[in-house]
């Protein structure tokens, strides 16, 4: 099983987040660390970013990209740091369940006799 910190490699921090952030990231990505441990990290690239943190309107989004499955973005307008990371966390964990799920339906191992 992959760690954490192998997935925290193929995180690229876009604007408002900063190499300080990323204890913070790493501890509260567990969730779709957990569900990228299927993957090569070597096909996962994540994007973070925050725009207007810590003002009104700010924007948190994550976007993830798994070789072989379309990209998966979550957004959150959360005014909290955490919860709005959390937030976009969860909207990105359900939309890879579904595409892995569909990439699966659609390349089914064959059949062992």
């Amino acid at each position: 099983m992959s760690t954490p910190s192998l997935f925290m490699n193929r995180v690229r921090l876009e604007d408002g987040y900063h190499e300080d952030d990323l204890p913070f990231i790493e501890r509260t990505l567990t969730q779709l660390f957990h569900q990228l441990g299927r993957f090569d990290p070597a096909m996962v690239h994540i994007g973070l970013r925050v725009k207007g943190r810590g003002q009104p309107g700010m924007r948190t989004s994550i976007e993830v990209h798994v070789s072989g499955l379309p990209t998966v973005i979550g957004i959150s307008d959360l005014l909290d740091t955490k919860a709005a990371l959390q937030d976009a966390e969860g909207k990105v964990v359900s939309q890879l369940r579904e595409a892995a799920d569909r990439h699966h339906d659609r390349h089914p191992r064959s059949a062992r006799h």
